[in-house]
């Protein structure tokens, strides 16, 4: 992962996109060192949540990528179930799935990306980006895989904790969804 510091994308794009998820947050280690190794690694792992697999398919460690996707999925799923159990204790469970579901949904957080504006920092191969150009109907799977890296990301880094903070706070998991028809 380390080969990626220091490209376009970190002096270009970095910045932004950590002013807009709110970090680095502030955190109190024992040891200084320890909290200087995050950040590198947040910054790194922010990096390659944004370079997307199509542009680097050869020198990018793709692996890490689907990881922390999977990871984000996973973490993602967990926390909205809990939170969905606690606020509706006395709902049948078809109903909290279904919600859950729709809520969760890929077409769904791509958007929130979108809404915050951070579509534009993600990279692309020249191909696929004309593909969402010339369609902007098309549901970007592109953004959902970047969202649920960054879920991942945020958990392998800060906790869970932080991973409730990216769900509720900055992308609003718990808007009201048009049901569908």
């Amino acid at each position: 992962m380390h080969r990626f510091r220091g490209n376009i994308w970190d002096y270009e794009s970095r910045h932004h996109v950590m002013r807009t998820l709110g970090y680095p947050l502030t955190m109190r280690d024992r040891i200084p060192d320890i909290t200087k190794a995050r950040n590198i690694e947040l910054g790194l792992g922010l990096q390659l949540c944004f370079l997307h697999p199509s542009n680097h398919k050869f020198e990018h460690p793709r692996f890490c990528y689907e990881r922390l996707e999977y990871v984000g999925q996973k973490i993602q799923d967990i926390v909205m179930a809990e939170r969905l159990l606690m606020k509706h204790l006395d709902a049948p469970g078809k109903w909290l799935q279904e919600k859950h579901r729709r809520v969760l949904m890929n077409k769904f957080c791509g958007r929130y990306l979108r809404e915050k504006h951070l579509h534009k920092y993600i990279i692309y191969a020249d191909k696929v980006a004309d593909a969402y150009e010339h369609n902007r109907r098309l549901r970007n799977p592109s953004t959902t895989a970047v969202n649920h890296a960054l879920h991942g990301l945020s958990y392998t880094i800060y906790g869970k904790p932080d991973v409730r903070r990216l769900m509720f706070d900055v992308f609003d998991f718990e808007q009201t969804q048009p049901k569908l028809v």
